[in-house]
């Protein structure tokens, strides 16, 4: 999550005080993404030193003044960018997971059966915890929400089916031998004839 562009989107909608955007981000996006106070008022502070952001304070009778803040025009040039570019998910080529399992295939303490075993439990409890997330959101005043947890059950489904094939192929994974690599003589390399023998 960009802390930094979440906030600048927030006050495209109207100035507000940290406080304010503190309350508001879990609201809008309904996810869950932590974001402190404090890390709220120190991304503030990064923004008004890039000139993305400025503001007014707000005299308050029974408590301090308050920083209102509202975007720049740099800071809205900033949030257009950024809205208009897009965002890539990776396919995790090389994730700790394949990595574990190529290496298992190869000889470890644990067998590739484990590995998958292991990993599959795991896929089963975060789709369990997903679904049930779902079942609780409501289609229509969350659907955002809804959506996003639409996707994870997706990736997630895909994970399990994945895993499902090595299993079938478990036999042809098996006989994977990587190459070895190159062996290169130890030592200083010899000096050629020419080098060796002393000019007269």
């Amino acid at each position: 999550m960009s802390v930094k562009n979440t906030l600048l989107a927030l006050l495209f909608q109207h100035p507000m005080h940290g406080y304010e955007l503190s309350k508001q981000l879990p609201l809008v996006l309904n996810a869950e993404w932590d974001v402190k106070p404090g890390q709220v008022a120190s991304t503030l502070a990064r923004l008004k030193e890039a000139n993305l952001v400025d503001y007014d304070v707000e005299p308050n009778d029974d408590a301090p003044d308050r920083k209102v803040y509202a975007l720049t025009p740099e800071g809205l040039e900033e949030l257009t960018v950024w809205y208009l570019t897009p965002e890539v998910r990776g396919y995790r080529l090389g994730d700790t997971f394949y990595i574990k399992l190529v290496l298992s295939l190869i000889g470890g303490p644990v067998s590739p059966e484990q590995v998958l075993i292991s990993q599959r439990r795991e896929l089963y409890r975060q789709l369990h915890d997903v679904t049930e997330l779902r079942r609780q959101a409501d289609p229509i005043t969350q659907l955002p929400w809804v959506l996003l947890l639409e996707s994870a059950v997706m990736h997630l489904e895909a994970d399990l089916r994945w895993i499902e094939m090595c299993e079938a192929r478990l036999p042809d994974l098996k006989r994977y031998n990587p190459p070895e690599p190159e062996v290169k003589a130890r030592g200083r390399p010899r000096r050629r004839a020419e080098e060796a023998t002393p000019n007269d």
